[in-house]
């Protein structure tokens, strides 16, 4: 296995995982108590340390993202 492949198959991991945290997350928004003890305490704990995380960092991370996304599509 190339280093790419092994970069490669980590990214995805990595967006399957976010993928699911959402998914969980829009699940306990529209059904609520009734969306199951899985996805309610996922909706906890990302409730949580939305709240624990200082809003300033939050954003931080945010404009950092947002800052990559942006020149790697004007690169390409």
């Amino acid at each position: 296995m190339t280093f790419e492949t092994i970069r490669t198959i980590g990214w995805r991991t990595v967006e399957l995982a976010l993928m699911a945290v959402v998914f969980c997350l829009l699940a306990y928004i529209l059904l609520g108590d009734a969306s199951g003890s899985f996805v309610h305490a996922v909706a906890m704990n990302a409730i949580q340390f939305s709240q624990d995380v200082p809003t300033g960092t939050l954003v931080g991370f945010a404009l950092i993202a947002f800052l990559y996304w942006f020149l790697k599509s004007r690169r390409d």
